[in-house]
């Protein structure tokens, strides 16, 4: 020992001398550090640092429960994440992260105190068909600002540009949301799923190196994307190999200043990247719109970046045919690691590595700044060796310039890859410089964005709209504060334009004056348990009426009349010539998530003080009307709501109308679309006339430029009526035949708007008036639809991500136990539970290296439809069988040996005999209780497929023995297994069609037949459910008791068991009844008898081998059914609780109606719980909406690649059609039924899913938009209320559609085509 010991001290001592002897190697090229003395021995000590600080990150303080949770992609509990918001902020570290649940790391981070400080997402997708690719980034900074790019090629248009580049600064649209210059990205569900926006005007190219004041060619171009995850997450903080980042830190000179250095610049960052699957649509100015599906990276980095630390890097990020992904950064930061080697490899398997050593150096790629064709590099990970070859596309290689004064030059190539030159590939090569030559451009100017004021609670009754508490719209409305705010620009922009003097009744007043009035508190309060409790009686229309009639006759109370009266003689309001304009403010109005459009009171001509309070009643009145309140109700909103009322001096308008800053239809950012009319604006804003319709143009400064007028017949004019009021007179012909605002007029109503809408930071909708010479703004308020997801993203946005072309999808074995479209609650919870319990088999068989929590690699998601993904299951569970060389998943697609945790099963066994969700009165905490249970949903689907596993590997032995090893299995092997399977006692299933038939039986003994078939469903339950019914009810009643948590589409959330909707079971006993057939008692086969019937010749061994394992097959069948059967139960019990919760949702008036809960993601639910987001509530109606198409899209079986659906309309073109043309308000195209009426007083004939085809709509036809798929009227424009009311729904429409009530009749079927603007009668073969 003692001789050990002298050998290896005397080697420490070579090694010490040998290293001080070793002269102390020169950087190369003067900058990149290479190994030098005691390299071996630093590299060790870094080693062990970095593994002990991942050992105690992986301690952690965790829950098993919490861990669980993670496994299984759930995240936090939600009553956590509302409790227990993080208050971290910055990067972590190497083997640190400072971010113990997804939820903190996927949100708009908090930028630390520093001006260096950075929340930056990346996202770049290529297609693997052509040249197209996208790249985005926006990096939010201090000061309210950002760094963006945006760049596009689309193959066979060009290369597109965001307009400010090579420049990348710019102002953010807001503090909370990663948003600015056009482009949004927003974070839908955590590590799984992004949607990336953008609408703008970009620079076509090619792409500028240097900036110059030129615009050249600008195209509006729009383009939405969903990104899904296919891999797992890659955390550069805990996540790197070892060894490679040993290598850079032992390269270096070691000193303090060193390590204090490297600390500092350690803890500064976080960044973490993850691959996925783009599905979206682009569309560009003069070209058809397309559908892309790209591949590609996102990146969140957030903490500090100074670009000045940073020397060079270049940066590898590849995307191959065969599922891999490679990123592989070479850097040199110049205070800490000159010369450092790291990135990873993402196997198509899940499995995520560290490379640890690569060839690469910057000494030799483009270190004096030219960049070259073509590089080669090779690597290594998990023990396989690499190695790339890179092309660059130097057409597609744009610079970027980052930082204020632009410390960093980026260029961000273009490249083609290829793996061991064989594999193809796609991505990026991306060469970093520090900018010695500084900013070539001149300074940017930050715009500030005009930030509603936070101010206290307010009390008073009154305020003038020159008041800055008055912009806050939680004290004066939505409507009240956007007309503060534009008093405030008028000061700002030195009266380019003028907002009308006015106060603000508040919504305390209103609040004052119904404590005052107890009755008025009271018909509030019956008006809002007849809405949550879904209107029984049917007499909601009279409730409102009522209710706005008691507002209307409470008079005010002094206080209220007080303050008005003060405040309207302070601004001289009530002098005998002043005419006033009176409006309603409610909370909500005139916001991103809701219109209210038309519903809400104005009154306009209002002179004296008796008739301005009679108005403000009026204004609340309409708060409760018919109309108001199921707007209200059917976005989730509370019935009781909050109102101010504007009180604004009325301009006697010479002429008036609405501007909106970009095409409201088409969301072109270049353009601005006037309608004016002689007169007041309500001409104009209720549709009464036809206006003139002006386009302009507008370059990034503001300067307009008008390109089209189409002139309006405007045969009247609305005016102010000498006794009070508005009347409407004829406008003279010679009037009519010409513009009615001159072309200055024009130009400068464009320069106003293009002020207000960057000051608002979004596309406006603004009433204006004119004066004399002077513009007066009425009204800006933001245009809702832009951000509305399109029917093509509805459809396809929970489709599962794909790694490669070459992936086999089936619909196969899936498509029989889930046939059609699941809803998005289903496919947030039973869906991914599946994918778990099968990410779980595939682990313990020795297949998946470890879980995807966030990704979908076996089961996947089309159109809501579901597939089994072959080539994972393949690649992950395929074993040969023991007797032949048969491969087992070849018959059952799960069939594997594995040993069966019995525990679990009893544990399970044991617990579904009262399991049920802990019970909660209100809402949330009943959610709560759900999520906090979720586990073991996930634990019990767990447990079934483990069951269906040994039954399907005792099946492939079986057949493997029958067989006698032959690959080719014939209808005559499979016809003697099924022989052998004929007698499987207590299979749960098969006792289904049997007690049926019993049940029908019974009630043909008790004579009861011919009644029985006569009565309706709900009769014919109740007489089964009642005493009357003797022995056919107490079998129907026990079926209930054994069976009935199952039902057709069992697994799926929004299909009610039979137990709780029994009247499903109807049509299976009336069937049975009908048939007449009688009970006959099955055959049952021993083992001995089954195998004695069989027609392979077996040998005597193998005979005896089958006559071993057929019991313990039979018996695997029946468990299998058994276990699925308590899967169902749970899955039961979590059904029925969702319906439960959606009750009490709409008790609480936070859904319309409890069908909506399923159209609606777990995550979801609880947003609209802690958030009473109206934007959830209309994207779960234009989903529900969709659902019958959904169901009704076709696959093939067998699908290589991303699945697509059969179309539905080939064959349509045979049918005689009728056509016509109309003008595109709303796009998207649907097929469905016509609805033609031509009165309200018949809309009672509307059905779910109608298309409405009717001369015009106004408010009246509000609560049946709901039910529509799409909307066609004779009359109208952009501004009608079909128009605005069917974008804010989402339904294609089409206006001024001349003679369609009479060309088309109810029943017909029809396409409506709202992008082409035609609807097409089609007569079926």
């Amino acid at each position: 020992m003692l001789g050990v010991a002298s050998i290896l001290v005397a080697l420490l001592c070579i090694y010490i001398v040998s290293n001080l002897l070793q002269a102390q190697p020169e950087p190369v090229n003067g900058r990149y550090s290479v190994p030098g003395r005691f390299y071996t021995l630093k590299k060790l000590l870094v080693i062990c640092v970095y593994r002990y600080r991942l050992f105690r990150q992986g301690k952690g303080t965790g829950t098993e429960n919490d861990a669980n949770r993670l496994k299984m992609g759930l995240g936090r509990r939600k009553e956590e994440l509302q409790s227990q918001p993080s208050e971290r902020k910055g990067g972590g570290g190497l083997g640190i992260s400072y971010r113990s649940y997804v939820e903190e790391m996927e949100c708009v981070q908090e930028l630390v105190d520093d001006c260096h400080a950075i929340d930056s997402v990346y996202f770049m997708g290529f297609t693997e068909v052509d040249k197209t690719y996208f790249i985005v980034r926006i990096c939010r900074k201090p000061n309210d600002l950002c760094e963006i790019w945006v760049l596009l090629r689309v193959d066979g248009i060009g290369y597109f540009e965001h307009p400010i580049h090579p420049d990348t600064i710019s102002s953010v649209d807001s503090k909370n949301s990663w948003s600015g210059g056009g482009l949004k990205m927003e974070c839908l569900e955590p590590h799984r799923r992004w949607r990336i926006t953008f609408s703008g005007l970009l620079r076509r190219g090619p792409y500028k190196d240097k900036w110059t004041d030129e615009e050249e060619e600008l195209l509006h171009v729009k383009f939405t994307f969903i990104w899904t995850a296919f891999s797992t997450v890659f955390n550069f903080d805990t996540d790197l190999h070892a060894s490679a980042i040993a290598q850079g830190i032992a390269q270096e000179k070691w000193s303090k200043a060193f390590f204090d250095k490297l600390t500092k610049y350690n803890q500064q960052q976080t960044h973490y990247e993850q691959w996925g699957q783009y599905v979206g649509e682009i569309e560009i100015e003069g070209h058809e719109r397309n559908e892309l599906l790209l591949r590609g990276l996102r990146d969140h980095s957030y903490g500090i970046r100074n670009w000045a630390h940073m020397h060079r890097y270049v940066l590898l990020l590849a995307h191959f045919e065969n599922g891999l992904s490679v990123n592989l950064i070479i850097l040199s930061i110049s205070a800490t690691t000159t010369n450092m080697n790291i990135g990873y490899v993402m196997f198509p398997n899940g499995k995520k590595v560290g490379i640890d050593w690569s060839d690469a150096s910057l000494a030799d790629i483009a270190d004096d700044g030219i960049i070259a064709d073509l590089y080669r590099v090779s690597f290594t990970a998990e023990g396989q060796l690499f190695h790339l070859q890179i092309s660059i596309d130097k057409d597609a290689s744009p610079v970027m310039y980052g930082g204020l004064t632009w410390e960093s030059r980026i260029h961000e190539c273009m490249a083609y890859y290829r793996l061991n030159l064989t594999v193809r590939g796609w991505g990026i090569m991306e060469f970093h410089y520090r900018n010695e030559s500084g900013r070539q451009a001149p300074d940017f100017i930050p715009f500030r964005r005009l930030q509603e004021p936070v101010v206290p609670t307010c009390s008073k009754l009154v305020l003038a709209l020159s008041d800055k508490t008055c912009q806050c719209a939680a004290v004066v409305g939505s409507k009240g504060a956007q007309l503060a705010q534009l008093m405030q620009m008028q000061n700002c922009y030195r009266n380019q334009f003028f907002v009308p003097i006015g106060l603000c009744v508040t919504i305390a007043a209103l609040e004052h004056h119904m404590k005052k009035n107890n009755c008025l508190q009271q018909a509030v309060a019956e008006l809002n348990y007849a809405v949550c409790n879904g209107n029984k009686n049917g007499n909601l229309p009279e409730l409102c009426e009522r209710c706005v009639e008691l507002f209307k006759r409470t008079e005010l109370s002094p206080e209220i009349e007080c303050a008005i009266r003060e405040q309207l003689t302070e601004l001289r309001l009530l002098e005998a010539e002043e005419r006033l304009a009176i409006r309603s403010s409610a909370i909500g109005e005139d916001t991103e998530g809701t219109s209210a459009a038309g519903q809400l009171s104005t009154e306009l001509g209002v002179k004296g003080f008796e008739e301005v309070c009679d108005a403000v009643q009026k204004c609340w009145a309409s708060l409760y009307s018919f109309q108001a309140v199921q707007y209200r109700h059917q976005r989730g909103q509370p019935v009781a709501s909050g109102m101010g009322v504007v009180i604004q001096q009325m301009v006697p308008a010479q002429a008036a109308g609405v501007l909106f800053t970009c095409n409201p239809v088409t969301g072109h950012s270049g353009r601005m679309i006037i309608n004016a009319n002689y007169g007041l604006g309500e001409s104009v804003v209720s549709g009464h006339s036809e206006p003139d319709t002006i386009t302009l143009s507008h370059n990034l400064k503001g300067k307009c430029q008008i390109i089209k007028k189409e002139i309006g017949v405007k045969k009247q004019q609305c005016l102010e009526n000498d006794e009070g009021g508005i009347k409407y007179e004829d406008t003279l012909i010679s009037d009519a035949a010409k513009c009615c605002i001159s072309d200055d007029v024009i130009l400068r109503l464009g320069q106003v708007a293009f002020q207000v809408g960057k000051t608002y930071g979004d596309p406006r909708d603004i009433e204006w008036a004119i004066k004399g010479t002077k513009i007066y703004l009425l009204q800006a308020r933001p245009i809702t639809t832009f951000n509305t997801e399109s029917e093509f993203e509805l459809m396809h946005e929970f489709d599962s991500a794909l790694s490669t072309d070459y992936e086999w999808m089936t619909t196969s074995n899936v498509g029989e136990m889930m046939p059609g479209a699941v809803t998005p609650l289903t496919s947030s919870i039973f869906v991914r539970a599946i994918e778990y319990a099968l990410q779980e088999l595939s682990m313990k068989a020795g297949g998946n290296p470890c879980f995807s929590p966030y990704t979908h690699k076996y089961l996947g998601i089309c159109c809501s439809h579901l597939f089994l993904n072959l080539m994972s299951l393949n690649a992950n569970m395929e074993q040969s069988n023991i007797i032949t060389q048969k491969k087992m998943n070849d018959f059952e697609l799960l069939g594997r040996y594995m040993l069966t945790a019995e525990s679990r099963i009893k544990k399970l066994m044991e617990k579904m005999k009262t399991y049920q969700i802990q019970p909660a009165n209100q809402a949330l905490k009943f959610y709560f209780n759900i999520d906090r249970q979720l586990p073991e949903y996930f634990e019990a689907w767990c447990i079934s497929l483990s069951k269906s596993c040994s039954s399907g590997t005792w099946n492939a032995v079986l057949v493997s023995l029958l067989s006698n090893g032959k690959a080719k299995w014939t209808p005559e092997l499979m016809a003697d297994v099924a022989v052998l399977y004929s007698t499987c006692t207590d299979v749960v299933s098969a006792d289904i069609p049997a007690s049926v038939e019993a049940i029908a039986e019974a009630i043909q003994t008790q004579g009861k037949r011919s009644e029985f078939l006569k009565l309706d469903a709900e009769t014919a339950v109740s007489w089964l459910l009642s005493q009357e019914s003797g022995d056919a009810g107490w079998k129907f009643q026990n079926f209930l008791k054994k069976h009935g948590f199952r039902c057709l589409r069992e697994a799926e959330f929004h299909e009610k068991s039979w137990m709780s909707h029994p009247v499903k079971l109807l049509p299976a006993i009336q069937r049975a009844l009908q048939s007449g057939k009688v009970i006959v008692d099955k055959v049952v086969l021993s083992p001995e008898e089954a195998i004695a019937s069989i027609s392979s010749s077996i040998s005597w061994i193998r005979k005896y081998i089958v006559r071993l394992i057929l019991p313990e097959a039979r018996k695997a069948i029946s468990d299998r059914e058994l276990f699925k059967a308590e899967a169902i139960r749970m899955n039961d019990v979590f059904k029925t609780a969702y319906w439960k919760l959606a009750k009490l949702m709409v008790l609480e008036g936070y859904l319309p109606d409890e069908d909506l809960l399923f159209f609606l993601t777990h995550s979801e639910i609880g947003q609209v719980l802690q958030l009473k987001s109206a934007n959830i509530i209309s994207k779960a109606q234009r989903r529900r909406r969709l659902l019958e198409r959904q169901m009704g899209l076709q696959f093939k079986e067998m699908n290589i690649g991303k699945p697509v659906p059969i179309d539905q309309y080939q064959g349509e073109e045979t049918g005689r059609k009728i056509t016509l043309r109309g003008m595109t308000v709303s796009q998207g195209t649907v097929k469905g039924t016509a609805r033609v009426v031509k009165a309200i007083l018949d809309a009672e004939c509307i059905q779910q899913g109608d298309i409405l085809i009717v001369t015009s709509t106004d408010i009246g036809w509000s609560p049946y938009f709901p039910l529509l798929r799409g909307l066609v009227t004779e009359i109208g424009g952009l501004l009608s209320h079909g128009a605005v009311v069917a974008r804010e729904h989402g339904l294609p429409c089409i206006v001024s559609c001349k003679n369609a009530t009479n060309l088309f009749k109810s029943g017909d079927s029809v396409i409506l085509n709202g992008r082409h603007g035609f609807v097409q009668k089609v007569e079926e073969n």
